[in-house]
């Protein structure tokens, strides 16, 4: 609920900083398939039809980003994981995108005169103060305070114009019909009622006994599923940070240029209970709940439990309604000037969102302060040298290892505190228990080439390591009696879903041709449910969830319609529309206008995507987008 609640607000400068440099990139659309040849120096990240993209600007982007994911040092992610999770490539993608709209509009002719950057700059929101430009004196302050200099801000201003350009011109011709706007309207306004079948894999895996043929047969079938991959034990150096941490001295300057570059708004951390109103015309009813609940809360109930019992938020309500620590502004309006509003410990009454109904209780205020918040900017700034030296210094206990081909001698050289010690037998794609194991340790091992070989120094859970190869244990073919208890699973899993699929195909065909789900249901053993009323976006029932597969089918299907079988998770449904509510004319003559203005801005959006992203894969084809790994295994704290 903390992320639906959210509304757009003023963002602060160095947001729409990230905006406008990655616009219509990363935020925007991604661009897959990038070619990964070399480019001609290390100096380049990448280019583009012969324009390269530098390596320190790429750095100072990912740096950016990296800082935004690890909320601004506040909870650190190693390099290691925003690799894992794909954070340099897009970054990378984003710039080259980025280059890519450039050429296409020069090739266009356009441009963007001195005069159009100057009135963009001055309509931006976050430049503006009581709908005015805040001047030249406080444009030039701000963006300093930020560490943004006027030069690349305006770039990013010129961009962001000559991309708009590009779009219009690009989308120009594009339109949304009648016909479109109201089965979009149907699809928003309308409220629809479905009867519904859940087949759950775990019942029908109940009606499945496998002989012990049928697990020989399977795990034949099978056999490399089970081949037992090659495995390695590694000894290791590992110099653990926390070690580094108590000897590291951090400067006044260091800590209060850490403070600067923190928020320092005030925050409310709240739990709350959410009653919904999914059919306006129960809202009496609803609201009637939740003055039931509220008493209880009043009466000194324990909030977290009634959270639990009756919060219809389905995101924290297992959590007692926990929503943490928010800023003011970034909740709906009534709910956010109800939380800053109520003291610690001080329970509201009934706050009436565009969601339902709330009952807020406040944990904490919290308005940081340079002194209050020093302690935790100097822990920051010590992990930070901390990582630095462990990196450092691992990297010298590989170069001393290598030629003493001995990790116990290299450790008495580094002048830090580190240990020795070994892994267990692991594969490569493990998810190793081991303290000490991460993926690049994992792939590192499995570089080397023979046993006594020394790696290279990694990035792992609790500081650096370098890997020596101790022992290997060679692929070899799986043993039925050994992988018995997974084959049997497996083909369990496996029954299950083509007894699933059989049944739920069966039943939507003789559903479809008697015209009743209830009846076809009833003669197979199947109970049937009633959805609540819901519309394209909303929840049919709790076991069905957020399910657009499920909600798409039930608009597109006519009054009485069957649905095919549809795949929820581990399970399948079959549907049948009950009933639908009318089509109000009158509300859609009134939502017209703007609805054709979102969709035809969607449209556009996504034709501009589709059109540049054939242009990137044309340069691609043509060997002019080049990429320079190195860049993509880059640590954007230490470039």
């Amino acid at each position: 609920m903390l992320d639906i609640m959210r509304r757009k607000k003023r963002l602060k400068l160095i947001l729409w900083l990230v905006i406008l440099s990655l616009a219509l990139g990363m935020l925007l659309f991604f661009v897959p398939g990038v070619n990964m040849g070399t480019v001609a120096t290390d100096t380049s990240a990448a280019s583009v039809d012969g324009q390269t993209i530098p390596m320190q600007e790429f750095a100072e982007a990912y740096r950016r980003v990296a800082e935004k994911y690890s909320n601004g040092g506040k909870n650190r992610i190693d390099s290691e994981t925003l690799r894992a999770i794909g954070i340099p490539k897009q970054v990378l993608d984003s710039m080259i995108t980025r280059k890519v709209i450039e050429i296409a509009a020069k090739r266009l002719g356009l441009d963007v005169t001195t005069d159009e950057i100057r009135e963009g700059i001055e309509t931006l929101p976050a430049l503006q103060d009581q709908g005015k430009f805040i001047g030249l004196e406080r444009y030039r302050e701000v963006l300093a305070a930020n560490n943004i200099s006027i030069s690349d801000f305006e770039q990013d201003i010129r961009y962001a114009q000559l991309s708009k350009k590009l779009q219009r011109i690009i989308t120009d011709s594009l339109d949304v019909g009648d016909h479109e706007l109201r089965d979009e309207f149907s699809k928003t306004n309308q409220q629809t009622v479905v009867d519904y079948v859940l087949l759950k894999k775990d019942d029908v895996s109940k009606r499945v006994k496998p002989t012990e043929a049928e697990l020989r047969t399977y795990f034949d079938s099978h056999k490399d599923t089970y081949r037992i991959k090659e495995k390695r034990r590694a000894q290791y150096l590992l110099i653990p940070v926390s070690n580094i941490i108590p000897t590291v001295k951090v400067t006044d300057q260091e800590i209060q240029s850490e403070w600067d570059q923190r928020p320092h708004d005030e925050t409310v951390t709240a739990s709350h209970i959410l009653f919904k109103i999914s059919d306006p015309s129960k809202e009496a009813e609803v609201k009637a709940k939740a003055e039931s609940v509220l008493k209880q809360a009043k009466a000194g109930e324990d909030f977290a439990g009634l959270a639990k019992k009756y919060s219809e938020d389905t995101s924290n309500a297992s959590q007692g309604g926990f929503l943490g620590a928010f800023p003011r502004g970034q909740m709906v309006k009534e709910f956010d000037n109800a939380a800053f509003s109520l003291k610690v410990g001080e329970i509201s009454g009934l706050v009436r969102t565009e969601y339902g109904y709330h009952i807020i209780k406040v944990l904490h205020h919290d308005t940081p302060s340079f002194e209050s918040s020093k302690s935790g900017l100097i822990t920051t700034v010590q992990l930070r040298k901390a990582q630095e030296i462990a990196k450092q210094k691992a990297e010298q206990a590989a170069t001393i290892a290598l030629k003493q081909k001995d990790l116990n001698l290299a450790v008495k050289d580094l002048g830090v505190a580190a240990e020795v010690k070994e892994t267990n037998f692991f594969a490569k794609e493990d998810n190793s228990t081991d303290s000490g194991i991460s993926q690049a340790f994992r792939d590192g091992t499995f570089e080397l080439k023979e046993i006594g070989s020394i790696g290279k120094a990694v990035e792992v859970p609790l500081g650096f390591a370098v890997p020596k190869l101790v022992e290997v244990q060679m692929p070899k073919p799986g043993d039925f009696a050994q992988s018995r208890n997974q084959v049997e699973k497996d083909f369990i899993d496996s029954k299950a879903k083509e007894l699933m699929q059989a049944d739920a195909r069966k039943l939507s065909e003789e559903a479809a041709k008697l015209g009743s789900l209830e009846k076809v249901a009833k003669e197979m053993g199947f109970s049937v449910k009633v959805s609540q009323p819901f519309n394209l976006s909303g929840t049919p029932a709790p076991e069905i969830g957020s399910s657009p597969t499920f909600n798409q089918a039930a608009f597109d299907l006519a009054l009485g319609g069957v649905s095919s079988p549809l795949p929820l998770l581990d399970n399948m449904t079959v549907l049948q529309v009950k009933s639908r509510s009318p089509f109000d004319e009158a509300a859609f003559q009134k939502q017209k206008a703007e609805l054709k203005q979102r969709l035809l801005e969607s449209a556009q959006g996504s034709y501009f995507e589709d059109y540049i992203r054939k242009v990137t894969e044309d340069f691609e084809k043509a060997g002019k987008i080049r990429v320079n790994p190195k860049a993509l295994e880059l640590n954007p704290t230490s470039y």
